[in-house]
């Protein structure tokens, strides 16, 4: 004769098995997260400086270059852009070097900035043999945020340095990086350093 189990303690041997059939298969892998961009090499970016007067907007691209000190960075840079002086528009380069902290991936700083203006209209200041002024040197405060495909934010606060005359501006650069140099740790000195300001 089959002994016949109470309906409840039927269902709870049941609920035990279906337990333990689970257990022994193995748990499902989540697939990884693809592995943050490291906030260290070069990125090419582009935007504008906006003035204090209305229509006062200007052009601005170029390369930036990062290196990553574990908590502090050190930036290099070099961008392309005009400037309107008494001879009308000319271009110019924004050439500097900047400092700060990371937290995160949010890099927050100062910089030191010049801007070098050829003294022949139409012609890149850069250009070998190009004679060339170097005008209003600016302290700079930056806010920078970088994303985990290596794309760059940068939130840029221009002032005068003390005893320059120079209405405060603000510049917004957005790009992307585009290789790994320089190598994590090592000073940004791949950009060449502003020319010493000609004397008056």
């Amino acid at each position: 004769m089959i002994a016949r189990l109470p309906l409840t303690a039927l269902s709870a041997a049941l609920l035990v098995f279906a337990a333990c059939d689970r257990g022994s298969q193995p748990a499902t892998e989540e697939p990884a997260a693809a592995e943050a961009v490291p906030i260290a090499g070069m990125y090419e970016v582009s935007g504008s400086t906006t003035g204090p007067t209305a229509g006062s907007e200007r052009e601005i691209s170029g390369t930036v270059v990062l290196a990553d000190k574990g908590e502090t960075y050190s930036a290099s840079f070099h961008l392309d852009t005009v400037w309107e002086g008494e001879e009308g528009v000319l271009p110019a380069e924004v050439i500097g070097k900047a400092s700060g902290t990371i937290e995160g991936r949010m890099l927050t700083g100062s910089a030191e900035t010049q801007l070098v203006i050829s003294t022949i209209p139409g012609i890149d200041p850069g250009f070998a043999y190009i004679p060339r002024n170097t005008t209003t040197r600016l302290v700079s405060k930056s806010v920078t945020t970088l994303a985990a495909d290596g794309s760059i934010l940068i939130l840029i606060e221009n002032t005068p340095a003390p005893g320059e005359d120079y209405a405060p501006t603000r510049t917004t650069l957005r790009g992307t990086r585009t290789s790994a140099a320089p190598i994590e740790g090592e000073s940004a000195s791949n950009v060449a350093a502003p020319p010493e300001k000609a004397e008056d």
